[in-house]
C-alpha cells in the first residue's frame, strides 16, 4: 500500500485560492503515417487516456515529413485561443532537428563543427519544435540518415532557451529481436495502464557512479536532504529514499538492476558517466587479496607498456625499462594484450562493471521515471540507446529524462523534481530545467498522483504570473522555487527580493534557485549572494557558487574564494571547484587576500597549512595561465589552424584579465576565420564583469558594413548571447 495522502496545515486554504483553469489545454500526438498504420488502435487508446486526464489530444499524421511542416502545425495549435497547446509527443520516425551554431545552449558540448562530421558535431534537439521563439536557418538533409535535418541557430535569434511547450520522444529502438512496431504497440499499451495507476511518488532511489562529481560524499549527503525538502511526506517511518554508491560492491551492477526492478519504485536518479549504449557504474575494483593486488600491478604495468609501444624502442627494452621504473617487477608479468586470455579477462571485467543495452534482455526495470544524469544515454537519433531501452522493455518504466550528447557533471539534474511529487507532468522537467540536449524519452504527459490533497502542479503551472506572487511564502519549498521562476520569467520580481529570499529562506533548494536566478540579473545583488556562499550549509550552493565566481571574475569575489580555500574540511568537489575558480584570478591578489584572512591559531600547524594553501592557490592561478592570444593572432608565421586552436581555449577558460587583449585582437585581425572564432569565444563571457565591454565591441562590429557578412553575423550572435535572457529582456 502507498502512504496515505499527505495533508499539512493550510493545504486546503492554499488550494482554495487556485483560480479555475479557464481553458482546456491541447496535447499534440505527432506520428509518422507508417507507425500510425501499424499501431492505430494503440495510438487511439493513448489519445483517449490523454483526454481522460484533462487534455485535448490532437493526432497529427499528415505533413510530418519535414521539421518545418511539423513546427508550423504546432505553432498554430499553440496560438489556438480555445485549446492552446500544452505539450507534444513525437511517435515513431519523426524528423530529427540536428542543431548547429548553438553549443552555448548545451551544458558542456563544445565539439569543433569544422573538423568533425556533421552527424557528430550537431546536437539532436527538439528545442527546434518546443521553443517557438528560436530562429533557425535550414542547411540540409543528411544524405545517409534521411531523418536528420541540419539547422543553424540564427544570429538574430534569442540566444537562450525558454520552451513554450513540453515535448517527448517515443521512438522504438532496434533491440535485435523484436519488430520496432511491436515495441511501439507494447509501449503504448503499457503507458495507458500506467496512467491509470493513481500512483503517489513516495519511493525514490539515487545512485552515484565512479568518478562523478569527484565522488564527493558530502554532495550525496546533501542530496538526500534536498529530496526530503522536495518530498516532505517522506519524513515518515517508511523508508522512501534509498541510496546506492558504486563502492558498495566490487560490481554494483546487479544491486542497481535489482533495485530498478522493484515494482514500487517511483523515481530513480542515476548519476554516472555514459555513452549511447552504456551506463558506466564501477571503476576497476580495489584489490582486496594479495592475488588481486598482484593482478592490479600487472594490469598497470601492461598499461604503461602499451603506452610506450610503437615509438621506435624494441618491445623487450620497453618491458625492462618499465619493470625497473616500477620497482623491479618480473619481466614475465608483461602480457600480450592481444592474447585470448587477456581479451577474455578484459571482456568479463567490462561486462561486470557497466550496464549495457544488451543487459535489458534479462533486465526488467519497473521504476516509473528514470533520470539519467549522464552523457549520451538519451541519443534518441541512434538505433539503440540506453534511455530507449528502459521504456521499450517489459517493465513499468513510463519515461526517462536523458541527454542526446555529453553533459556537464555539475548540473542541477533534479531541479523542479519536487513538483513531480505534486503531480507535475514529467515533460515539464526538461522544459523548465532547459538544455539543448535534455529530452523526455517516453510519454511527457505522464504524471504521478499528487501526494498532497488539493494541490495539482499542472493546475498551478496554468495560473497567471500574478498568482505566483502569493506562493513565495508557500509551506512547500518546491512551490516557492517555481514561484520565483515564474515571476522572473515574467519580469515581476527584482533582484533585491531574490537576494532577500536567498539570505533568509531556510530551504537549501529555495536558496539554490534564488542564486541561480540572480545570475540572470548579474548585478551587485548577484555578487552579494556569491559573497555569502562560503557560509552556506548546502554543498551544491557552494559548488555552483564557485562556478559562478569563476565565470564572474570580479575581484570583489576574491575574499569569498579564499575563505572557501582556507577551510579545513570541504567536499572533494568543492576542492575541485576552488582549483578551477582560482585559475581565473591573478595569483598575487589571491595570496594577498590569504595573508589578510589567515589566522594560524585556527589550525593545527597553522603556518604549514598557510604555506600549503598559498602554494596551491599560486599553482592553480599559474597553471591555467594562457598564452598571449593577441600575440598569436598577430603572428604572421602562425597558421590559421594554430590561431584558431589558441582561441578555442577561451571557450572553457574565460580569462577575464585577458579581455583587453582579446578585444584588440578581434577588431584588428585580418583573417575572417580567426575573427569569427574570436567573436564566438567572447560569447562565453556572459557572466563576466567585462561583459559590458565585450557587448559594446560586438554590437559595433555587427553594424560595420566594411566587415564581411560572416563576421557581422557572428558579432551579432555574440552580442545577443551576452545580452539576451537577462533581467528585463523579453523574447
Amino acid at each position: 500500500m502507498k502512504i496515505q495522502r499527505y495533508i499539512m496545515a493550510g493545504t486546503m486554504a492554499l488550494a482554495a485560492f487556485l483560480p479555475a483553469a479557464a481553458l482546456e489545454r491541447g496535447f499534440a500526438i505527432v506520428i509518422d503515417p507508417q507507425s500510425y498504420s501499424q499501431a492505430s488502435k494503440e495510438v487511439e487508446a493513448y489519445a483517449k487516456s490523454i483526454a481522460q486526464d484533462g487534455l485535448k489530444p490532437v493526432i497529427i499524421k499528415d505533413n510530418v515529413d519535414t521539421p518545418e511542416k511539423i513546427r508550423k502545425q504546432l505553432l498554430d495549435l499553440y496560438n489556438d485561443k480555445t485549446n492552446p497547446l500544452e505539450g507534444v509527443v513525437f511517435i515513431g520516425d519523426i524528423p530529427i532537428p540536428m542543431v548547429r551554431d548553438a553549443q552555448h545552449l548545451t551544458s558542456a558540448f563544445k565539439m569543433n563543427q569544422t573538423e568533425y562530421p556533421w552527424n557528430e558535431s550537431s546536437v539532436p534537439s527538439d528545442r527546434y519544435y518546443d521553443d517557438f521563439d528560436l530562429q533557425f536557418d535550414y542547411i540540409k538533409q543528411d544524405a545517409d540518415e534521411p531523418l536528420y535535418y541540419y539547422y543553424s541557430l540564427r544570429s538574430d535569434s534569442p540566444q537562450y532557451l525558454q520552451p513554450d511547450i513540453y515535448s517527448g520522444r517515443i521512438r522504438p529502438i532496434d533491440n535485435g529481436k523484436d519488430d520496432r512496431y511491436k515495441l511501439l504497440r507494447d509501449y503504448l499499451t503499457k503507458i495507458v495502464e500506467l496512467r491509470n495507476e493513481n500512483n503517489v511518488l513516495d519511493q525514490l532511489l539515487f545512485f552515484a557512479g565512479h568518478g562523478f562529481v569527484s565522488e564527493s560524499i558530502v554532495a550525496r549527503i546533501d542530496e538526500k536532504g534536498a529530496y526530503l525538502q522536495n518530498f516532505p511526506w517522506m519524513h515518515t517511518r517508511k523508508n522512501g529514499i534509498e541510496y546506492i554508491d558504486h563502492k558498495r560492491d566490487k560490481f554494483v551492477k546487479n544491486r542497481l538492476m535489482t533495485e530498478l526492478q522493484r515494482r514500487d519504485l517511483d523515481v530513480a536518479l542515476l548519476h554516472h558517466h555514459g555513452m549511447p549504449e552504456t551506463e558506466y557504474l564501477n571503476n576497476e575494483p580495489d584489490p582486496e587479496t594479495p592475488t588481486e593486488m598482484v593482478h592490479t600491478i600487472k594490469d598497470y604495468a601492461n598499461y604503461v607498456y602499451r603506452r610506450h609501444r610503437g615509438k621506435g624502442t624494441p618491445d623487450d627494452s620497453i618491458k625492462r625499462n618499465v619493470a625497473r621504473n616500477l620497482g623491479g617487477l618480473p619481466v614475465e608479468w608483461f602480457e600480450d594484450e592481444e592474447s585470448e586470455e587477456h581479451r577474455k579477462h578484459d571482456s568479463i571485467m567490462e561486462r561486470n562493471l557497466n550496464l549495457y543495452v544488451e543487459d535489458f534482455e534479462d533486465f526488467t526495470p519497473n521504476c516509473r521515471l528514470v533520470i539519467l544524469d549522464a552523457c549520451f544515454n538519451g541519443s534518441y537519433h541512434l538505433p539503440k540507446y540506453i534511455a530507449g531501452s528502459y521504456i521499450f522493455d517489459d517493465g513499468k518504466t513510463a519515461a526517462t529524462i536523458a541527454n542526446s550528447v555529453n553533459v556537464l557533471q555539475d548540473k542541477w539534474s533534479d531541479r523542479y523534481l519536487g513538483l513531480v511529487g505534486l503531480g507535475m507532468r514529467v515533460g515539464n522537467l526538461p522544459k523548465y530545467n532547459t538544455y539543448l540536449e535534455s529530452h523526455c524519452i517516453g510519454d511527457p504527459a505522464f504524471h504521478f498522483k499528487s501526494a498532497v490533497e488539493g494541490l495539482d502542479a499542472n493546475e498551478m503551472l496554468n495560473q497567471p504570473a500574478e498568482w505566483w506572487k502569493g506562493q513565495l511564502n508557500s509551506e512547500y519549498p518546491s512551490i516557492r522555487v517555481m514561484a520565483m521562476r515564474q515571476l522572473v520569467d515574467n519580469d515581476m520580481i527584482d533582484s533585491d527580493r531574490l537576494l532577500e529570499i536567498y539570505t533568509n529562506d531556510p530551504s537549501e533548494v529555495v536558496r539554490m534557485e534564488a542564486m541561480t536566478l540572480l545570475s540572470l540579473y548579474d548585478d551587485e545583488n548577484f555578487v552579494k549572494c556569491l559573497e555569502m556562499i562560503p557560509d552556506d550549509s548546502y554543498e551544491m550552493i557552494q559548488r555552483y557558487g564557485l562556478n559562478y565566481i569563476a565565470k564572474r571574475g570580479d575581484k570583489e569575489l576574491i575574499p569569498a574564494l579564499v575563505k572557501l580555500a582556507k577551510k579545513n574540511n570541504t567536499g572533494k568537489r568543492i576542492e575541485f571547484g576552488i582549483s578551477q575558480a582560482a585559475s581565473y584570478y591573478p595569483a598575487d591578489s589571491l595570496i594577498a587576500e590569504l595573508d589578510r584572512q589567515f589566522d594560524p591559531l585556527d589550525y593545527a600547524e597553522g603556518e604549514k597549512v598557510k604555506g600549503y594553501v598559498a602554494h596551491a592557490l599560486d599553482k592553480y592561478a599559474n597553471s591555467y595561465r594562457l598564452k598571449d592570444v593577441q600575440t598569436v593572432c598577430k603572428n604572421d608565421s602562425a597558421t590559421v589552424k594554430q590561431k584558431k586552436s589558441a582561441i578555442r581555449t577561451f571557450r572553457n577558460s574565460t580569462m577575464h584579465w585577458n579581455v583587453d587583449e582579446l578585444l584588440e585582437a578581434v577588431q584588428n585581425t585580418k583573417n575572417d576565420e580567426v575573427t569569427v572564432d574570436l567573436l564566438e569565444a567572447l560569447g562565453w563571457f556572459r557572466n563576466s564583469f567585462r561583459r559590458p565591454d565585450i557587448s559594446e565591441v560586438a554590437l559595433k562590429m555587427s553594424k560595420d558594413k566594411k566587415r564581411s557578412k560572416s563576421v557581422r553575423n557572428e558579432a551579432l550572435r555574440t552580442y545577443n548571447r551576452l545580452e539576451n535572457g537577462r533581467k528585463g529582456t523579453q523574447k
